[in-house]
């Protein structure tokens, strides 16, 4: 613990889901790390957990799956609250200790660091066995306030993860519940109020913010609101409801009017991105920096506005990859971790040509050898080089398989191809490839199939 540390609890909340909640909040971690934070992200979102999947190739699976969380923080405190044993009045202190739940990051396995001793640690929601779904939804709010001293524990856990922690991030519940108010009104300093522009969450979100600013006066809690998933093929709707939550978030954020609150508006939008719709992958890794259009600018906005601008992106040290530090064999790019996001790491040009690289095949005119595989915007990655082609057999033996030597060089889909590859033919200098179709043209852009590389050890 470091003397003298006093960090900032940010809860991420919405009203209703399907806003991008749990990815701001995943990016924004990376950012403040990257920056030489300590930085802790907490899944309360305890019904449905998901926070992990964004995190997932930089945790070790084991290790998180033997790890306790959230609920078993609580009901660890809540059954030694029931024993009648005399003890000490700080007793419960002992019980509301963060770490020992806590699951460091290694992006160092991956040839990544944080620089300036930056930190990224993990609480997942509970230890996932067969009685997690039966704890959660069983668990007596009420009784654990009323009669087992819930409120000290809260803020003794607050204490401890503010004094261990720069910034605590907080995946809180949708909607209305005793789980939500504990992220929402007992822990945070700043809450991060997300919206989607439609009319139901606007005035959901605008509700609980009013409810937190007007009635819980004893702690001040900074409220920001942010318009999630904000697409600008519709303006005119974008544009209404903009108008719309400008008007219900009414004096929100305080302390701020005229020009400064509506450069805040224009500042915290987070656009929607179809590219990151289909799996839970970090913009951080994903877009290129200094697009003033992509969500990687977007929520480095929003870092900017949670730190006082104190942090306002990536440092240019962290702009790298995160692809392992092992010399890349010819044809291959650095090894993908076993339990990577497949499409995060064809981004990054990891794995082998031709399987994890996004333009497999041999250098032609149509394909430059040096030509890097395209983000989710269309924006050039800085992915490594390709080594020039090696030469294609003239002559190939023939393979013992004929639906192999039949198939080979003329697969169109990668499961043909995959399966063409493990028993194809090879050249007479002791490579394996396919025989070569009529020009390099028809192999580059047809079949597919990147050039001849050296068998295995």
């Amino acid at each position: 613990m470091s003397a003298g540390r006093d960090g900032r609890i940010v809860t991420f909340y919405s009203y209703k889901g399907g806003t991008g909640r749990t990815m701001a909040l995943a990016n924004t971690a990376w950012i403040l790390a990257a920056n030489g934070k300590r930085v802790l992200a907490v899944d309360w979102d305890l019904e449905a957990p998901g926070l992990h999947r964004f995190f997932h190739p930089f945790l070790e699976p084991a290790t998180l799956g033997a790890t306790t969380g959230v609920i078993d923080l609580i009901t660890e405190y809540a059954w030694a609250a029931t024993s009648p044993a005399e003890r000490a009045e700080d007793w419960h202190r002992d019980y509301a200790r963060i770490q020992p739940h806590a699951v460091s990051l290694t992006p160092e396995a991956l040839g990544w660091e944080f620089p300036q001793g930056g930190t990224l640690d993990f609480v997942s929601a509970g230890r996932q066995n067969r009685e997690y779904s039966a704890t959660v939804s069983t668990f007596d709010w009420d009784n654990f306030y009323d009669r087992l001293g819930g409120g000290h524990f809260f803020d003794a856990l607050r204490e401890d993860m503010k004094a261990n922690y720069d910034y605590v991030l907080i995946d809180s519940r949708t909607g209305l519940s005793d789980i939500a108010d504990i992220c929402t009104v007992h822990l945070p300093d700043i809450l991060v109020d997300c919206f989607t522009l439609s009319d139901q969450s606007i005035d959901g979100a605008a509700s609980v913010a009013r409810q937190i600013a007007e009635r819980y006066t004893g702690r001040p809690i900074s409220i920001f609101p942010v318009p999630m998933r904000i697409d600008e093929g519709e303006k005119e709707k974008a544009d209404a409801g903009r108008a719309l939550a400008r008007l219900k978030f009414d004096r929100l954020p305080r302390d701020l009017s005229g020009d400064e609150l509506t450069a805040y508006w224009g500042a915290v939008e987070i656009p929607y991105r179809p590219y990151y719709a289909y799996e839970e992958t970090l913009a951080t890794f994903g877009d290129e920096a200094g697009l003033t259009n992509s969500l990687l600018s977007a929520f480095e906005r929003l870092t900017a506005v949670i730190t006082g601008r104190e942090i306002t992106s990536m440092p240019p040290s962290a702009k790298r990859y995160a692809c392992g530090s092992v010399t890349p064999s010819p044809g291959a790019g650095p090894p993908c971790p076993p339990t990577s996001s497949s499409a995060m790491w064809r981004r990054t040009g990891c794995g082998p040509t031709g399987s994890n690289r996004s333009s497999p095949g041999p250098a032609s005119a149509s394909s430059p050898a040096t030509s890097p595989p395209s983000g989710p915007s269309g924006n050039r990655r800085h992915s490594p080089p390709r080594p020039p082609p090696v030469p294609w057999c003239s002559s190939p033996a023939p393979t013992s398989s004929p639906s192999a030597r039949s198939n080979c060089g003329n697969g169109r889909s990668p499961r043909t191809r995959a399966a063409a590859d493990a028993s194809c033919c090879h050249c007479a200098s002791g490579t394996y490839a396919c025989p070569p179709p009529t020009s390099t043209a028809t192999r580059s852009t047809s079949s597919g199939w990147t050039r001849c590389t050296p068998p295995p050890p």
